[in-house]
């Protein structure tokens, strides 16, 4: 069963500080290219790379081999006002090589690609696998997909059914989080709540890589169900969110506390172990975080939930607690709702994201959120609301920034034909 946080209405703990709603002004928006399904892929999700000639890089959920999914390259086009072009990149199976990528890929220095499957692997549903992508040797090969760990499932140790994109150190290990599994029996939940993971490259070229779980959550005392990317600081440490678990007195529909989510630490120790912190405990007045978190100035951290966007302010004194701040709250109407995607960030502070509901059309939005000048309040810009001009909807993933400013998305599904598109957007 998949536990999702449940909706709520960011009033509580988290100190409101938004809301003044901006149109859209100056912003064009364009489709590059929309997925025709069948062979193509259908349904991106995950959020999108580059490398520095410009070409694109994603992950559809669907499609390709039995529908099973595919990884595709778009390339930008050689002439002006030319088209986008795409190449399928892998094409999944749906056995051992995994089933139904829904999250981003990440580069290692040598040009390979890494990325993880919800399904297939070791089991059908909810196990998933972790894959390596290498480019071909000559050009106008094929690419080349290695399984470098299969999970074992909901109720393995290991870990099961990854949602999110990688993160990458210098050493080349691979980190990531399984919604579910785990070594201990969740507070409140039926079997284990998700992991935290670290996969290591081989000493020797050709031997197996290792996974080693460095967190398996317990529920009620520090979360359950980690479901956005992780994302690292200068010290090693990573950093997370779960969408329930924690010390919020949040319910299930029969009254069962589950918590409401947390913001989390994992740090690393001597001799190879790590510690997990919960950092904030959301409350049931709160949205649950669903997303990555991205870093500010001064060690603040920025997210995302159902209903708004928060920062969280690190403590002044070692032991103190995190102060949490609703930087925006979105209702239904222009400016969206379900803002699942994490953030990006501009030189200037400004903060983008995407909407996956509501709207002026009720299909999502991109938005930019303005600081303050003077200890005023964030600026909500909608920048396009979809379908808009193109016929896509439902934005997903988050925002890939180009180096002239430009933003990249992905949506999952157009209105006629479901097959989901990439677009631009100049601010």
């Amino acid at each position: 069963m998949l536990h999702r946080g449940i909706a709520k209405l960011s009033l509580g703990a988290l100190s409101v500080i938004c809301c003044f709603v901006a149109a859209a002004t100056g912003s064009t928006a364009s489709l590059i290219y929309a997925f025709p399904g069948g062979d193509s892929g259908r349904n991106p999700e995950g959020q999108l790379i580059a490398d520095r000639a410009g070409n694109l890089y994603g992950t559809t959920e669907f499609g390709g081999i039995a529908d099973n999914g595919t990884v595709f390259e778009l390339s930008p086009p050689t002439v002006k006002g030319g088209k986008w072009t795409e190449t399928v990149l892998y094409r999944f199976t749906g056995g051992s090589d995994g089933l139904a990528p829904n999250a981003g890929l990440v580069f290692d220095s040598s040009g390979n690609l890494y990325g993880t499957t919800f399904d297939g692997g070791n089991c059908h549903y909810d196990c998933g696998v972790i894959f390596q992508l290498s480019p071909p040797k000559e050009h106008g090969g094929a690419w080349s997909e290695t399984v470098l760990h299969a999970f074992g499932g909901p109720n393995s140790r290991d870990g099961g059914a990854p949602t999110s994109s990688l993160v990458i150190d210098k050493a080349g290990n691979l980190y990531g989080t399984a919604e579910f599994g785990g070594s201990v029996t969740c507070t409140n939940f039926p079997g284990p709540c998700g992991v935290v993971f670290q996969l290591s490259p081989p000493a020797l070229p050709g031997d197996p890589w290792t996974e080693t779980v460095i967190h398996s959550f317990q529920g009620i005392p520090d979360g359950a169900f980690p479901f956005g990317p992780l994302n690292f600081d200068q010290q090693g440490n990573l950093y997370g969110t779960t969408t329930e678990g924690g010390t919020g007195s949040c319910t299930d529909g029969e009254g069962l506390i589950i918590g409401c989510g947390v913001t989390f630490e994992v740090s690393p120790e001597a001799g190879g172990a790590w510690s997990e912190t919960a950092l904030y405990n959301f409350g049931p007045s709160e949205s649950s975080p669903n997303g990555g978190l991205v870093f500010g100035p001064a060690g603040t951290l920025y997210g995302t939930a159902d209903y708004d966007v928060f920062r969280l302010i690190p403590p002044h004194a070692p032991g103190d607690p995190w102060t949490g701040q609703v930087l925006y709250q979105f209702t239904e109407g222009i400016s969206g709702t379900i803002t699942s995607s994490s953030l990006s960030f501009d030189p200037r502070g400004n903060l983008y994201g995407t909407t996956s509901a509501s709207g002026l059309s009720g299909y999502g939005t991109v938005y930019e959120l303005s600081p303050p000048r003077t200890g005023g309040k964030w600026i909500e810009t909608t920048l396009h609301t979809f379908p808009g001009d193109f016929d896509t909807e439902q934005p997903r993933g988050k925002l890939l920034r180009s180096p002239s400013g430009a933003l990249y998305g992905a949506t999952s599904t157009n209105l006629n034909g479901s097959n989901g598109a990439v677009f631009k957007i100049i601010p």
